[in-house]
């Protein structure tokens, strides 16, 4: 019986105030993140994986657990963050990668964003190396910007373009499914 409370206090002990982080394939997950002023909580995130190859871990942070449809829309500052954990990303195949993922998001209205989206992927013409990390970064009311490692890459404007980009990850007809689901912690 005395060792319940003592149990209590130790746990009580180890998680207050204290900042905490997940791990997932030996990439490290901050329980929250500040970019431009807006500090953004830890949601979930899951690993992308193809042909039985883990890629990257993919990680959502925003101001409100809001549907994934309003995060779409841009109600709330969010953030997705893309953690290349293989060797075999190249610029190439993250390029290739990001235009399949805009037509599968944007459907009837992938020739209305081929200018933004054209911008966007060229973003990606540098070298990718594993242990790159990429930031989609949507805060209300501001362009879309896109950090590779800290530093921003391009910055793109436009509502619908905010919620096809998004819909990569958080859409109807997601990359994955099971990885959105990781994503907004369901």
């Amino acid at each position: 019986m005395q060792k319940m409370p003592l149990l209590s206090l130790c746990f009580s002990l180890a998680f207050s105030g204290a900042a905490w982080s997940v791990n997932m394939a030996d990439v490290e997950l901050a329980d929250n993140l500040t970019l431009d002023g807006v500090e953004m909580p830890y949601r979930g995130a899951g690993i992308r994986s193809k042909f039985f190859m883990d890629l990257y871990v993919s990680s959502l942070y925003n101001q409100e657990s809001l549907p994934a449809t309003e995060l779409m829309e841009g109600h709330t500052a969010a953030t997705i963050q893309l953690d290349i954990i293989s060797s075999m990303i190249t610029s190439e195949k993250m390029t290739a990668s990001m235009e399949d993922g805009f037509a599968q998001s944007a459907g009837k209205h992938l020739p209305q964003l081929k200018e933004q989206i054209s911008q966007f992927t060229q973003a990606f013409s540098a070298p990718v190396s594993e242990g790159d990390t990429f930031q989609i970064v949507s805060i209300p009311g501001q362009p879309v910007e896109l950090l590779k490692n800290g530093t921003k890459l391009v910055a793109v404007e436009g509502e619908l373009f905010r919620s096809v980009l998004l819909g990569i990850w958080l859409g109807d007809t997601p990359l994955d499914d099971d990885l959105k689901e990781e994503m907004l912690g369901l």
